[in-house]
Parts: structure tokens; sequence; C-alpha cells
């Protein structure tokens, strides 16, 4: 792995920096083909957000209505590829591009292309009542050759697991903030609640290589001195916390304590910016 925005650094710790809806800059369209470009030639850890189309190919889209994201309009699961194929890539300000929107096939073959440090986590948006057997069969014959190179992961633990188990080597993934009901409830503050959450989260996906963790529930939980980290870490997960930007309210505490902690990822749709700021910090 070469070049800037693949980790923060802190003695003999890395934390791995996973690059947002690809973007290795936060000025970058989201899923641009230029930032999976400059990721695949550096090894860089790539997020792509997935949604199903209405014929059932896959689609990186992190919205479940094309507008954000397109030159489109309405959901994305009740348009047809083609139709997709014919939309352009809007950038972070609105403005239209000139490439269409990217499918999980176009990404995976240059994945296969790339440096054998490149992985990408596949994040789904989407629970498993969506999924079919002609997605599911798309979905294996797709990822099941780099599945080795790949992480699955969203909310919904059944359509992570079934996805995984049709790409034997890839890792599921896990993230728990749907069981907290309330993101402002302050009962996560006391420790027997936040105990309970850990208990939660490791129960709803038992089998989960990595558990994504908003930094939220890690900064709250450790106000009420339960080690969410350290818990996943005692029970063989990894931890991804997410969303880290150079702009985030009290972020040098929490890459402190991220590193006290060992958190092993944090996503960021700044990169490169982070590990600077972080160089300069340290």
């Amino acid at each position: 792995m070469t070049g800037p925005g693949l980790a923060l650094r802190q003695g003999d710790h890395a934390i791995r920096l996973k690059w947002h809806k690809l973007r290795h800059r936060p000025d970058c369209a989201p899923h641009d083909r230029e930032s999976l470009a400059t990721g695949l030639a550096r090894g860089a850890l790539l997020e792509i957000d997935l949604q199903l189309t209405a014929d059932e190919h896959w689609v990186c889209l992190h919205d479940a209505t094309l507008e954000a994201e397109t030159t489109g309009k309405g959901p994305v699961a009740g348009t047809s590829r083609r139709v997709i194929e014919g939309l352009r890539q809007r950038h972070q300000d609105g403005s239209p591009l000139d490439t269409p929107p990217l499918f999980l096939d176009e990404l995976l073959n240059q994945l296969a292309r790339s440096p054998t440090g490149s992985r990408v986590q596949l994040d789904l948006k989407f629970d498993a009542r969506s999924l079919t057997g002609l997605a599911d069969a798309r979905f294996g014959a797709l990822v099941a050759p780099l599945a080795n190179r790949v992480d699955i992961g969203g909310h919904d633990w059944q359509a992570v697991s079934q996805l995984a188990g049709l790409a034997p080597g890839s890792r599921p993934g896990f993230d728990p903030l749907e069981l907290l009901a309330d993101l402002d409830d302050p009962a996560l503050e006391d420790h027997s609640t936040a105990l309970a959450f850990a208990d939660a989260m490791l129960a709803s996906a038992p089998t989960a290589a990595m558990l994504y963790l908003w930094h939220g529930l890690i900064t709250r939980a450790a106000a009420a001195g339960v080690d969410l980290v350290g818990i996943a870490h005692a029970h063989g997960r990894e931890v991804d916390c997410w969303t880290i930007d150079p702009d985030l309210d009290g972020l040098e505490p929490l890459v402190r304590h991220l590193f006290a902690t060992g958190c092993d990822q944090l996503t960021t749709n700044a990169p490169e910016a982070l590990e600077a700021w972080w160089q300069r910090c340290s």
C-alpha cells in the first residue's frame, strides 16, 4: 500500500482508513470512478453502498431514491438497469457529471485487476425482504471469485449473513445502531444500559467478523465506563468507527480514545485530510 489516506498511526498501532462512498476527498462525488481508480492503485480500503434495481441488478448508490446521486427520479427499486445506465451521476453540489452510475460488476472487474492490498466493503442499504433468487444468484456470481477481498456489512444481519454465505471467504459485518430506538436517549450513558447494548450487538450478529459502530455510541458508552471496542475485541470482532471527518466536534479526544482502545479502522469522507490532520496532532 502506498500513498496518503490509508491509515492513522501511533506507535506500533495503525487504524485503517475506509473511504466512505469511495471518496478520497470530501469534494468528490459519491462512488466516483476517479476515486475508485485512486483507491485501487494505493491499495486502499473502500466502502461501496448497494441498492437493487427493479430487474435485480446491483448498483452502487447510497439512497433508496435516485435524486441525490443521479439525474433520475423515483425509487431505485422501481427503475431498471437500462434506465439507470442512461442517467448521469451528480457531484456533491448537485451538478451532473458525464459518467453513469457505477454498478457492482464494473467495480469488481476493476478490483480483480488491482493490487492485492485493495479491499472493498459492500454496505447493504436494504433488508433481507428485498432479496430474491435472481439477486442472490447475481451477487454470488460476482462476489464469490473475489470473496477474500470483500467485506459485507449492513444493519440487517439476515441480509448480510445470507449474502456472505453466497461468497465464502468474505467477511460479514453488522451495524447495531438500529438496536438503539432513540439516538438522543440518555440511557446509554448508564453503565448497565451500555452493557446491555453491548450484549445485544453481539447476540444480534453472532458470526460477524466486524462491528460498525457510530462514534456517538463509542463515546457515550465510554462516558458510562463501558469500552465497546474492548468488548468487541474480547469476542473476536474487529471494530470500524464511523463517520470520522476533520470537522467533527471533539475529534482529537475521540481519535485518541480509539487508539487507546485499539480500534481497527474508521470510516471517513476525507481520508487524505484526516491523515494529514493526525500527523500534525501527533
